[in-house]
């Protein structure tokens, strides 16, 4: 495992071990969506495709199949080493996944925009498929446009300067704040590349909700049940 610190920001980044058969089904579960959705007309002059941007119903839930049950895992574990690292071990925090999806960048130059996820806390990529010894398409970190990050009252030295490069790898896991500002650079392989994008929200435990932190969904009450019956 090795955690890299930007402004002074942590993203970590482990490579995972998962066996034929797991990394076998991930495959085969976003290469359904690439040939199904690249071949949408609205679609075809794309050179990627992110699964929550869509209006697909679904795409933003690969966290619940059966294919994804291992990364989800995975995530799990290297979350919670992340939060200790960062927060110490008596954190008394608690993460959810939101949505996962999956993301293809094609061959020819696929690359994505400079962007963050202000609706999430953390975020993950894992790298399902890359081809081997291409080191094109790395991601870039970036410090968000705010001082203080929102994610856990993290300060930013300096929120204009470009931040680290990652380079793609199969079974790459990266965690990263949510708000630090990222982008994918062009991609040039043999293959489309295939990774899966996690938002994940970090609140309190239930019932020790705390100020500054978000709480426990099981502590919301909707509004709409105060809403009057029509």
């Amino acid at each position: 495992m090795s955690l890299q610190w930007l402004f002074p920001t942590p993203v970590l980044q482990v490579d995972l071990e998962p066996d034929a058969e797991i990394v076998e089904a991930m495959n085969a579960e976003i290469e359904s969506f690439d040939h199904n959705v690249f071949l949408h007309p609205e679609f075809s002059d794309r050179n990627n495709l992110t699964g929550d941007l869509l209006g697909h119903a679904g795409l933003d839930q690969l966290h619940r199949m059966d294919a994804f049950q291992w990364l989800n895992q995975r995530l799990a574990e290297q979350t919670s080493l992340y939060l200790k690292e960062l927060l110490g071990p008596e954190h008394g925090l608690e993460v959810h996944i939101q949505k996962a999806w999956p993301v293809v960048c094609s061959r020819d130059g696929g690359s994505i925009e400079l962007h963050s996820h202000r609706n999430a806390q953390l975020s993950a990529v894992f790298y399902v498929r890359v081809d081997t010894d291409n080191s094109s398409g790395e991601i870039e970190f970036q410090a968000p446009d705010d001082y203080f990050s929102h994610v856990m009252a993290i300060p930013y030295r300096d929120a204009a300067v470009s931040g680290g490069m990652f380079s793609p790898k199969p079974n790459r896991l990266l965690l990263f704040p949510s708000d630090l500002r990222h982008r994918v650079m062009p991609y040039e392989g043999q293959t489309p590349r295939y990774s899966v994008s996690y938002d994940l929200a970090v609140t309190t435990s239930s019932g020790r909700g705390k100020e500054m932190r978000m709480s426990h969904p099981m502590d919301w009450v909707p509004l709409t049940m105060f809403s009057p019956q029509v």
